[in-house]
C-alpha cells in the first residue's frame, strides 16, 4: 500500500461484539470473562469502555455538579505542601525557609513532632514568609489547642489556608474518640470562634480520611466517610449558631491516594459530586459551596523493603491526585517509614511535584480525565457506592455512632483482610516486596509515630489499626534476618531437572517466591539423572530442597529422587514447584508444592517455622 492509497483509506466502525472476538481470537480463548474484575468497592470493571458506557457529565469545570472541578478557568492549580517534620523548632525554621526556596508554596510541617510547642511561633514564620500571601497547611492531631493559642498570639493579619484538626478520626489507632458532649469537645469549639474572628480566612475544620484508607478501607469507605463527618460537623456548629455555610467555609477535605490509579482520580471527582449534594441539601449557595481538598499519598501502599521503590508508587500516587483534582499535595518521602527527616528524599519528594507540575503542565489543564469513557463511568460508579455506605452510616446514628459500636470498623477491616489476603497470593503485586523480590534486601524497623492523645475525655472504642500492604512480607524478612544472625543461613536448593530452558519457567517461579522470605536459592544445573542429583545435594547438604523441571521428568525422577533423599538426607524438606494433589505428592514421596495462586506468605512461614523450631529445640 503506497502512502496515497494509505491516506484514502477508510474503516469500518466496530462494535462491542466485533471487539469480543477479536479478543478472544487474540487470546485463544472461547469467552473474554477472565477479562472482567471486581474491585474491593464491588465494582465490575470492563476490559473495554465505548460511547455506550458514558454518562452525561457537566460541560465546563465549575458548573454543575462539580464533577469537573470547583473552579473554572481561575482554578490557580495545587500548591506543594511537604509536611517537614523535625524535633527542634530552630531546625524546622531553616527547613521551612529552604524547602520555600526550592519550590515548595505552601507552608506546611508536621506540629506533632515537635520536642517543644513553646518554642512554636507563628510570628518568626511571618518573617520567614509573608503568611498573607503563602498559604499555611498544618494539621495537629494531638496539640491543636496550643496550635490555636500560638495562632492567636501572632496578631498578623491576612493569615489564610488551614491550620486544622479533625475531632471524629484523629486517634482511631489507639482506640480513642471524642465525647460529642464533653470538655475537649467545648474547648474545641471555643478554638474555632476566637481563630475565626482573628483570621476569617483560615480552614479550621479538617476531614481527615487518611485513617480510614491506613486502615485499609476502599474508595467506597472514604467518600461516605467523608460526608457523614461533613454532617456531623454542620450539625454540631449548627448548636453554637453558625449556618451551614459557614461551616462549610472552615471545611478542608483530606484524602490519602493509593496505587489504584483510575480509582484514585474517579474518586476525588466522585467525591465533587457527593459534597454538592450534600451542599445542595442544607441550601449552601453556589458562591459559598466549595471546600478545601487535601491529599497525600498513601502510607498504605508503602514498604521498607527496597524502599526506592516507594518514589515510584508515590509518583504514580501524586499524578492521579492532581489529575483527580486537589488544592495542597503532600508526597511521602521514600524513606519516611523507618527515617525521621531526611533532606535527601524530602528533595525527591518535593521534585516529583515540581516536575508535575513545570514539565508535565498537568496544572494548565483544567479536568484531565474529563471525557474518558472509563474513568466517567467509574466516577459515577464510586459517587453511587460513596452515598450508599455514607447512607449505611447514617442509619447507624452517623458517623460517631458508627464509630463507637465498632460497625464502621468492621467494615473497613473485612475489606482490609480482603487486600492482605490478595497480597498473600500475589493477586495483588508489590513489586520488590512479593514479586521480583532481592533474597539480600533488609527489612528495617518502622518507626513508631503514634500521636499522644490530647489529655481530655475520650471515649474507648474498637481501634483501627494502621495497615500496610507489605507488614506480612516484612515480617518474614526479619525472621530470616535473626535466622542469619544466629548462624543458621536461611537458604534453598533448587533441583533443576533437564536442560535449562524445560527447568527454567519453574526454577524462576520458585527461587522468586523463596526471595520474598530473604531466603536465597542455590540452583543444582542440569540434572538428567538420579546420581545428578546426589552429586549435588552430597556437595552442600541443605534444610530445604524444591524439584523444578517438566511433568515428563517429573513422572520419571520425582519418586526416585523423593526416596532418596528421604532415606539418606533426614530431617529435610522437599517440595516440588507446580500444582499437585495430596495423592501425587504421596505417590512421589514429597513433602508440598509451590504453584501460582497459592498462599506464598503462609507457605514460606511454615518453612520459617519449621527452622525456627529446629534452633530453639
Amino acid at each position: 500500500m503506497n502512502t496515497e492509497q494509505a491516506r484514502n483509506t477508510t474503516f469500518q466502525r466496530a462494535g462491542r461484539e466485533e471487539w469480543a472476538e477479536a479478543a478472544k481470537k487474540s487470546l485463544r480463548k472461547d469467552t473474554i470473562g477472565h477479562l472482567y474484575r471486581k474491585t474491593y468497592e464491588g465494582i465490575t470493571l470492563s476490559p473495554l469502555y465505548t460511547e455506550a458506557d458514558s454518562v452525561p457529565a457537566d460541560q465546563f469545570p465549575g458548573e454543575g455538579s462539580y464533577l469537573r472541578g470547583f473552579y473554572g478557568t481561575e482554578r490557580p492549580g495545587w500548591r506543594i505542601a511537604q509536611r517537614l517534620v523535625h524535633p527542634d523548632w530552630n531546625e524546622l525554621k531553616k527547613q521551612i525557609g529552604l524547602s520555600l526556596q526550592r519550590g515548595q508554596d505552601a507552608l506546611s510541617f508536621d506540629p506533632d513532632r515537635l520536642n517543644d510547642m513553646a518554642e512554636l511561633s507563628f510570628t518568626e514564620l511571618n518573617g520567614i514568609a509573608a503568611l498573607n500571601k503563602v498559604p499555611l497547611c498544618i494539621f495537629s492531631k494531638s496539640n491543636y489547642p496550643a496550635i490555636a493559642k500560638k495562632l492567636l498570639e501572632a496578631h498578623a493579619s491576612g493569615i489564610f489556608g488551614a491550620a486544622a484538626t479533625d475531632m471524629i478520626s484523629s486517634h482511631l489507632e489507639a482506640g480513642l474518640i471524642v465525647d460529642e458532649h464533653g470538655e475537649e469537645m467545648k474547648s474545641w469549639l471555643d478554638v474555632l470562634k476566637a481563630l475565626d474572628s482573628q483570621y476569617p480566612e483560615l480552614k479550621t475544620i479538617l476531614i481527615d480520611l487518611e485513617p480510614f484508607n491506613a486502615g485499609g478501607g476502599h474508595a467506597g469507605h472514604e467518600l461516605g466517610a467523608a460526608l457523614a463527618g461533613a454532617v456531623f460537623y454542620v450539625e454540631k456548629m449548627k448548636e453554637m449558631g453558625w449556618p451551614p455555610e459557614k461551616t462549610a467555609g472552615k471545611f478542608i477535605f483530606n484524602f490519602a491516594i493509593g496505587s489504584q490509579f483510575f480509582t484514585e482520580i474517579a474518586k476525588l471527582r466522585a467525591f465533587r459530586m457527593l459534597w454538592k449534594t450534600v451542599a445542595d441539601a442544607y441550601g449552601i449557595p453556589n458562591d459559598q459551596n466549595k471546600v478545601l481538598v487535601s491529599a497525600e499519598t498513601s502510607e498504605f501502599t508503602k514498604s521498607v523493603i527496597d524502599p526506592y521503590v516507594n518514589m515510584l508508587r508515590a509518583g504514580s500516587e501524586a499524578f492521579s491526585a492532581v489529575v483527580g483534582g486537589i488544592d495542597f499535595l503532600h508526597v511521602t518521602p521514600f524513606d519516611h517509614l523507618t527515617v525521621e527527616g531526611n533532606a535527601f528524599s524530602e528533595r525527591i519528594a518535593r521534585n516529583t511535584q515540581l516536575l508535575l507540575k513545570d514539565e508535565s503542565y498537568i496544572d494548565k489543564v483544567m479536568d484531565p480525565a474529563g471525557g474518558s469513557f472509563y474513568i466517567e463511568s467509574l466516577t459515577k460508579e464510586l459517587a453511587e457506592k460513596g452515598w450508599a455506605f455514607f447512607l449505611e452510616i447514617d442509619k447507624h446514628g452517623g458517623i460517631l455512632q458508627s464509630l463507637a459500636s465498632g460497625w464502621l470498623q468492621h467494615q473497613i477491616k473485612e475489606t482490609a483482610l480482603a487486600r492482605m489476603r490478595d497480597s498473600e497470593t500475589r493477586k495483588q503485586s508489590i513489586i520488590g516486596v512479593n514479586v521480583y523480590a532481592l533474597s539480600s534486601e533488609t527489612a528495617d524497623e518502622p518507626l513508631l509515630k503514634a500521636k499522644k492523645p490530647t489529655e481530655f475525655d475520650k471515649r474507648q472504642i474498637e481501634p483501627l489499626p494502621r495497615l500496610r500492604l507489605a507488614q506480612q512480607f516484612e515480617s518474614l524478612r526479619k525472621r530470616s534476618m535473626n535466622l542469619a544472625e544466629t548462624g543458621f543461613m536461611p537458604e534453598a536448593a533448587l533441583i533443576c531437572l533437564g536442560k535449562l530452558k524445560e527447568f527454567k519457567p519453574r526454577a524462576d517461579f520458585a527461587a522468586g517466591v523463596l526471595a520474598t522470605a530473604g531466603i536465597q536459592s542455590e540452583w543444582s544445573g542440569e540434572c538428567h539423572s538420579l546420581s545428578d542429583v546426589k552429586s549435588f545435594i552430597k556437595r552442600k547438604s541443605y534444610k530445604y530442597y524444591c524439584l523444578c523441571g517438566p511433568d515428563a521428568l517429573y513422572d520419571q525422577l520425582a519418586a526416585p529422587i523423593g526416596r532418596w533423599i528421604k532415606e539418606n538426607v533426614p530431617d529435610v524438606h522437599i517440595d516440588i514447584a507446580g500444582r499437585f494433589s495430596a495423592e501425587e505428592l504421596a505417590e512421589y514421596g514429597l513433602d508440598g508444592t509451590l504453584y501460582s495462586g497459592q498462599n506464598i506468605y503462609k507457605k514460606l512461614a511454615g518453612i520459617l517455622d519449621s527452622w525456627e523450631d529446629e534452633i530453639n529445640a
